[in-house]
């Protein structure tokens, strides 16, 4: 999957978006302007009335435009909650909803991707599920029960492949910016419907006017003519939202194919959906209809507005000798929590397998996954970390948690994975309480005077996938369509990456030089000297201006770092965690 790539072509939709926005705004001025036309005996070609009636219609759209993207700036919780959701607990005992959470766990890791809030849609019997959320960092997967209890392990791991792929091809931006747009379009259609109750309400006592006339009929009037005019706006709101939909859906299947190298699992999961169905019974589902895994709705009696492709034809795309014979006809069993795979998902199941049961569970608490990220910055140096320790704000309790997390700390096999687990933990805290957090980790890396890998792994992490889930900051702002402004920042990097891949200083120039190579410069036009040593402030601030680059940029910069790690055909495990960090910044998840 090349994801720069799918960021750009998820920027092309959104272009396309705003063009199918402005034609429905333009239908709905036409026929608003027609019909007060025809009201008010004025010619259609009227300039003042077509400007006033351009006007309403833009303030009406707008503000329901903003009033929605305002409500889902929140993340995907809004739409899971607004869907009926329950987030599930983090020790929850519904034997299939842990299923669900090491499912879920498994595919983050394996993809890339901060682990999602994970939701249940406990009324919906029927078998879907969809990714929402403005990034990765304040994503939620959810699924309904009927999925939880009618699809076997590898049917739920398709289904959960299929949604994370909507995150990693820019898919849920341009869904909830979707959900937005088409809320100001139907905004008329939503007042004529109200216009028509409270005519009916009060109809049955309507006086007559001075001239014998129902004073009701000009309350149905404006009904009738906001719900003509509305339905102008469904009719282009269904087409839109199929136009974006459709094509995403085989894009979507097709990637979980590559994440589980098992296509029989997600063609058995849409087998079933033929079989038991996919409609979900929430009175909004409507609003939400482009997001789901499949129709979440009855059938379009015109496939012109259907947002999923025939099932049939999913399934031949990704399994074409698929024989639903091979599916056990009785209830699917819960299954392991990791158990061996083909390919990436085996590293994270041995991943998460080695990690003590402490630290599966403790991640995934607040009040415990706190003192773990404390107890991993902690020196091992017993005077800095009796400074480090005097340097912040704990309470009696947190301290002893700390102590108790320091003390069973070289148990812990993989600590970016422990890392992985604790975010979603992190994003539940309040803002006071996150805020003492961060600046007790800043206290914490400063203490010594020096950065390690860990400590800006962590720093990167915290501020890509949590600080925004409280700033709400907007991302970067292109400034960048080239490497060559960026040379200094990308040897910069480069060097840092060096650093770790060998002690030797000639296998280090080996890899930089690797890098160098990889971005396909003219040498001599374009010199670049590797650093001395890693500066990892250095890196920051060169990472900062990276992210600025637009897509075909950052893949350049990606591939020169990747072949500076992969220079001699072995990947250490700092240069690893060093290179997952660099691709974070850019926007490119990389697999644990």
């Amino acid at each position: 999957m090349d994801f720069f790539e799918s960021q750009a072509r998820a920027h092309r939709k959104t272009r396309w978006l705003l063009v199918y926005f402005v034609l429905a705004v333009l239908g709905i001025i036409a026929t608003l302007q027609g019909l007060a036309a025809f009201a008010m005996h004025e010619a259609l070609t009227d300039m003042g009335l077509l400007g006033m009636v351009s006007a309403g219609v833009i303030v009406v759209v707008a503000l329901g435009a903003l009033y929605r993207i305002a409500e889902l700036s929140r993340g995907g919780g809004v739409v899971a909650e607004m869907l009926g959701g329950r987030q599930i607990a983090p020790h929850t005992t519904d034997l299939r909803e842990v299923q669900l959470r090491n499912v879920v766990e498994e595919m983050a890791l394996a993809s890339g991707v901060p682990v999602p809030d994970i939701y249940v849609l406990d009324d919906e019997r029927a078998i879907n599920a969809f990714a929402a959320g403005n990034t990765a960092g304040d994503a939620v997967v959810a699924v309904t029960r009927g999925t939880l209890d009618q699809l076997n392990r590898d049917q739920l791991q398709g289904v959960v492949a299929h949604e994370f792929s909507h995150i990693l091809n820019g898919d849920m931006r341009l869904n909830l910016r979707l959900m937005g747009v088409l809320n100001g379009i139907l905004l008329l259609a939503i007042l004529g419907r109200i216009v028509f109750e409270i005519g009916a309400r009060f109809g049955g006592s309507a006086r007559s006017d001075r001239d014998g006339k129902n004073a009701q009929i000009p309350i149905f009037a404006i009904g009738a003519a906001l719900w003509l005019v509305g339905s102008v706006g469904v009719f282009f709101a269904k087409l839109i939202k199929a136009a974006v939909s459709r094509q995403r859906e085989f894009l979507a299947d097709a990637s979980a194919v590559q994440f589980t190298r098992n296509p029989d699992g997600i063609a058995g999961a849409l087998w079933k959906i033929g079989k038991e169905g996919s409609r979900l019974q929430s009175a909004r589902a409507d609003e939400a209809s482009h997001l789901f895994f499949g129709n979440g709705l009855g059938e379009s009696f015109l496939a012109l507005f259907a947002t999923h492709p025939p099932l049939d034809e999913r399934i031949r795309a990704i399994a074409p000798g698929f024989d639903p014979a091979r599916l056990a006809a009785s209830p699917p069993s819960i299954e392991a929590a990791t158990r061996p795979a083909l390919n990436n998902l085996a590293t994270v199941g041995a991943m998460l397998a080695a990690l003590p049961a402490f630290v599966r569970e403790g991640a995934r608490e607040t009040a415990s996954a706190v003192p773990l990220i404390y107890a991993l910055l902690l020196s091992r140096d017993a005077a800095t970390r009796e400074r480090q320790l005097a340097g912040i704000e704990l309470n009696d309790a947190e301290r002893a948690e700390v102590a108790r997390d320091l003390g069973r700390s070289g148990e812990i096999t993989d600590a970016l994975a422990m890392m992985d687990l604790c975010l979603p933990a992190l994003r539940k805290l309040s803002e006071p309480q996150y805020r003492a957090f961060r600046e007790n980790v800043r206290r914490l890396i400063a203490c010594d005077g020096e950065v390690d890998l860990f400590e800006f792994v962590l720093h990167q992490a915290l501020v890509r996938h949590v600080d925004h889930f409280f700033t709400k900051s907007v991302g970067p702002i292109v400034r960048y369509r080239s490497p060559l402004p960026l040379l200094p920042d990308i040897a910069t990097v480069l060097s840092a990456l060096a650093w770790f891949s060998d002690g030797e200083s000639a296998a280090r120039d080996a890899a930089f030089s690797a890098g160098v190579a990889a971005l396909l410069l003219k040498p001599d036009a374009f010199p670049m000297r590797r650093a001395e040593a890693c500066d990892f402030p250095a890196v920051e601030a060169a990472l900062e201006r990276m992210a600025e680059a637009d897509p075909a940029t950052k893949r350049k910069i990606l591939n020169a770092c990747a072949a500076a790690v992969r220079h001699d055909g072995v990947i250490h495990p700092r240069e690893a965690a060093l290179l997952r960090a660099v691709a974070d910044v850019l926007g490119c998840p990389l697999p644990a």
